[in-house]
């Protein structure tokens, strides 16, 4: 079959109603996204665990209180000779947020894809618990063989994993997330937005003039931002050394079970990606997507051995305690793919989301006539 032949069976009747399946699982994962933004600061929502809505709030808040107190540090030290002393003693003082109360009134806490860091970062914690990963010291099996194996670059690579995936705890072995862990761009609107409450708080508080106080927080907030290297996230650091292991064939379906089962969760995902030829944002969705089936159809997209495929399909399960039943539900599901169907129904996750929405919504409408 030529390659005009192989695209008309790729995105015939039964190749489109796949990528409507999956346009419509990843919708699933956009919608849990809304709901957890929309319920985040409602006493009470029922979208959200009550842990998982207060652990979200508790990230949003540490970020943001440790992004004021380095904005004050910042303006405190610019601020001019003639400027009112009590602004020096408010701004040097840590004892009452100024930013919080401000933002939580607004919808700036609630964009899309600074609430899906978070709930990511919620999700990761509450898995890599549940698949036996109890702290940021955790010996792993996985981490050992990448050192034996001698090669200065993985060990590098790996050693700058272990230092980002360090971070994600706090002394008491809660979630945390650096305002450093999150992506560019919510990190430049978190940033901006805490100025912003700031700069109302300068001027209504203490009279500063607006043009002083845009000037003072727009270089606070620059040099900040110039701190910020996509590459030192944990995503950036596990796609990182994924590419290395990439580079030299050594993603095997045991690194990836490896990884998952000791609670690598950034690399299993950038791991997977790299097999599958998508981003890891993608394949950390198909790990948290409701039906559960797309890690399945990743699985079979990237040729995973079948016992690999569904002890991964079951240890996942496991940590979200679904039942049994539903379990052999889902691997029987990856016996029934092939892995072209796999293949074409994981690309729809390479595409443009508006494309995307676009499939579900005309499915949809194809459904209702």
């Amino acid at each position: 079959m030529g390659r005009d032949g192989e695209e008309q069976a790729a995105f015939g009747p039964a190749g489109m109603h796949r990528l409507s399946d999956a346009a419509r699982a990843l919708d699933g994962v956009e919608s849990r996204i809304q709901n957890a933004a929309t319920d985040l600061f409602r006493d009470g929502a029922a979208g959200l665990s009550d842990q998982c809505r207060v652990q979200i709030a508790q990230l949003m808040r540490g970020m943001i209180t440790a992004i004021e107190d380095e904005l004050r540090i910042r303006v405190c030290e610019a601020l001019p000779d003639d400027a009112p002393p009590e602004l020096h003693a408010a701004l040097g003082s840590a004892r009452v947020q100024i930013a919080m109360p401000l933002l939580e009134r607004t919808d700036l806490l609630r964009e899309a894809d600074l609430v899906a860091a978070t709930l990511r970062r919620v999700d990761e914690h509450r898995l890599a618990l549940a698949l036996g990963r109890d702290s940021p010291f955790h010996v792993a099996e996985l981490s050992q063989r990448l050192l034996d194996l001698g090669d200065q670059a993985v060990s590098e690579a790996l050693m700058a994993l272990l230092v980002a995936e360090s971070r994600r705890y706090d002394q008491f072995g809660d979630p945390a997330l650096a305002r450093t862990d999150l992506p560019s761009g919510p990190h430049r609107r978190l940033l901006w937005a805490v100025a912003a409450a700031l700069r109302h708080y300068m001027i209504r508080q203490h009279g500063i003039a607006e043009g002083r106080a845009d000037l003072l927080l727009a270089d606070a907030v620059s040099g900040l931002l110039t701190e910020h290297e996509d590459e030192d996230t944990l995503e950036g650091r596990a796609e990182a050394l994924a590419d290395l292991l990439w580079h030299r064939k050594l993603i095997d379906d045991a690194l990836l079970l490896g990884a998952l089962e000791e609670g690598w969760l950034a690399l299993f995902t950038a791991a997977v990606a790299k097999r599958a030829g998508i981003d890891a944002a993608g394949v950390w969705s198909m790990l948290l997507e409701p039906s559960g089936m797309m890690l399945g159809t990743i699985l079979r997209a990237i040729n995973c051995d079948r016992t690999t495929a569904v002890t991964i399909l079951w240890r996942v399960a496991t940590a979200e305690a679904v039942p049994e039943e539903v379990v052999i539900e889902r691997a029987d599901a990856f016996d029934a793919l092939t892995v072209r169907e796999a293949a074409e129904a994981v690309l729809i996750w390479r595409l443009d989301p508006n494309y995307r929405r676009a499939v579900l919504e005309i499915g949809e409408s194809g459904r209702r006539r």
